[in-house]
């Protein structure tokens, strides 16, 4: 029999992406609030997602809809430096 107890849910405020011809690796971490206060970027990893690209940007839509239906409910999220990232 299979178990299907979902594992223990992590917190992350950091990511690291790499990309390969076939796939993406995203390296979620996280930074405690001391190392941002020293403005370190000293972190943990505490998960590493591994996908096909083709996997990954069928993501992209599902995201933003999930987010956009939480925006409608609740209110805009606030992004501190979003909008410079996305100049990118």
């Amino acid at each position: 029999m299979t178990d299907t107890t979902p594992p223990d849910p992590v917190y992350a405020n950091v990511v690291q992406i790499t990309t390969g011809p076939y796939d993406i690796v995203m390296d979620f971490g996280f930074r405690p609030p001391e190392a941002i206060a020293r403005n370190s970027t000293d972190h943990a990893i505490v998960s590493r997602v591994a996908m096909s690209l083709a996997h990954a940007k069928s993501m992209i839509p599902l995201l933003a809809k999930a987010i956009a239906t939480y925006e409608q409910k609740v209110g805009p999220i606030t992004t501190p430096g979003f909008d410079e990232m996305s100049k990118e």
